[in-house]
């Protein structure tokens, strides 16, 4: 068994056991930060600390959800940078494109562990038997967190073969493969015309009701693409009109897809 995360040891230092026992305002009043809730103007969240005291100040303006995951991201500032005065944009929280600076992605991290603790997630996980969507909207709700978070924990800790992929309207933005996905497996840049993702980014759909089959090679550029097919569930997880975005997770069809690949080192 993997060893418990530092934000794992704090919940279970406190005996939270369950998803519905990790209240944030209290773990972050045992650390000696105090929590407020207002409008920001120059940033989504910040924290200050002097000593061993600190207030953290969370914008909810974007909806509950996402202020809790901005809270978990302060107090791991507060248990990662203690002292510093930070301010974290919208951008800065719960970035997956590889350009957050190193404070942001401990603060990301930390978040993921504090509110959806492995130890918590992975035996909840472990109850689907195929990934999709409606799985991951369900451990949303049980851990009130977004839908994008959960998805990322999802990918991140699943013993499956599965691909979470964001596009926008130019192509691919992100991806996040579960470790068990090859390496030489990599998602197109491009759009492409038999992956239906199309259709959400530019239709008015909001999302596919459960994983459709498509070829591989409609999201994988691997030569072997062409062989196999791939299950694929679509949802719009950012709807303002310039900047739509859609996850699409995916998994193999059948379990020899990866067989004969030729890597598995991570990247």
């Amino acid at each position: 068994m993997k060893a418990l995360s530092l934000a794992e040891q704090h919940l279970l230092r406190y005996g939270i056991t369950e998803p519905g026992q990790i209240d944030l305002d209290t773990i972050a009043w045992t650390m000696g930060a105090k929590v407020r809730f207002r409008r920001l103007e120059s940033c989504e969240a910040k924290i200050t600390g002097v000593q061993n005291k600190a207030i953290i100040t969370v914008d909810d303006r974007f909806g509950v959800r996402r202020a809790r995951f901005s809270l978990a991201h302060e107090i791991g500032h507060w248990e990662k940078h203690r002292n510093q005065i930070l301010a974290c944009a919208k951008q800065d929280i719960g970035s997956v494109n590889g350009k957050a600076k190193a404070k942001e992605r401990e603060a990301d991290r930390y978040a993921a562990e504090l509110i959806l603790p492995r130890f918590m997630f992975v035996p909840r996980l472990k109850a689907f038997r195929k990934p999709s969507f409606a799985a991951i909207d369900e451990l949303a709700a049980a851990f009130d967190v977004s839908r994008k978070a959960t998805a990322l924990r999802f990918a991140d800790l699943s013993q499956m073969e599965v691909m979470l992929i964001c596009f926008g309207p130019h192509g691919r933005k992100w991806f996040r493969g579960s470790s068990s996905w090859p390496d030489n497996w990599m998602p197109k840049r491009g759009h492409d015309p038999d992956n239906g993702v199309m259709e959400l980014l530019f239709g008015k759909k909001n999302e596919a009701k459960r994983p459709h089959l498509h070829p591989a090679s409609a999201f994988f550029g691997h030569y072997k693409a062409k062989r196999y097919n791939v299950y694929a569930h679509s949802v719009v997880s950012r709807s303002d009109h310039e900047n739509r975005e859609v996850m699409t997770l995916v998994f193999p069809e059948t379990a020899d897809m990866f067989l004969s690949s030729d890597a598995h080192s991570r990247w």
